[in-house]
């Protein structure tokens, strides 16, 4: 990705992180100043400690950053009312004649339309994920304890909290139909359960 590119978008980061009414999910630590994976492990461990985490669900979204379209992250911006123009912007840099190829043994493939996806080591990235994502964390603790949250964040890597076997199986039926209706799936061989007492 080229330097000037970077800059720009770099520049512009802070009108596409407040395009809209948005407000953050605060259950999600990625890509966010302030927040990291030790925010969650402390607050997973401060649930498990307060016997708030009986059942615990570990989600892994199989490529989230490589694979939705933006048709689905499009809908996403839109709901949160991004303005039209800035909604143009973000097609024009991350989907608007891009394309890759690959090298193998030192020889270059065809290019390829890219289509779907946000572009790796671009600085809207991250900020585009966290919008993309944004509803499934909010519906996911919208009816939860106020104290104890239902689910926490990273980036991708979410955990699922509950007291009851139904209601870690009503949270996972949750984050499985958002993620059937925004054109991703679960990486099941990194996804777990855990019983805690």
């Amino acid at each position: 990705m080229c330097l000037f590119r970077k800059l720009f978008e770099s520049l512009i980061l802070p009108v596409i992180s407040a395009s809209g009414h948005i407000t953050y999910s605060g259950i999600q630590a990625g890509f966010r100043s302030g927040y990291s994976t030790l925010t969650n492990v402390l607050t997973l461990h401060h649930l498990i400690e307060a016997d708030a985490a009986q059942h615990i669900v570990f989600l892994d979204f199989a490529s989230a950053f490589d694979r939705v379209g933006w048709t689905y992250r499009q809908q996403e911006l839109r709901e949160q009312g991004m303005n039209p123009l800035v909604l143009q912007l973000v097609y024009q840099l991350m989907y608007r004649d891009i394309s890759y190829s690959l090298m193998v043994h030192g020889c270059e493939s065809p290019k390829q339309p890219r289509t779907c996806g946000l572009l790796q080591g671009s600085p809207l990235s991250p900020i585009l994920f966290n919008r993309f994502i944004n509803s499934l964390l909010q519906s996911l603790n919208w009816n939860s304890h106020p104290t104890f949250p239902s689910a926490l964040f990273f980036a991708d890597d979410g955990v699922l909290i509950a007291p009851t076997i139904p209601k870690a199986q009503s949270l996972l039926n949750q984050a499985s139909t958002w993620a059937d209706m925004h054109g991703i799936s679960f990486n099941i061989p990194k996804c777990g359960y855990m019983v805690t007492n």
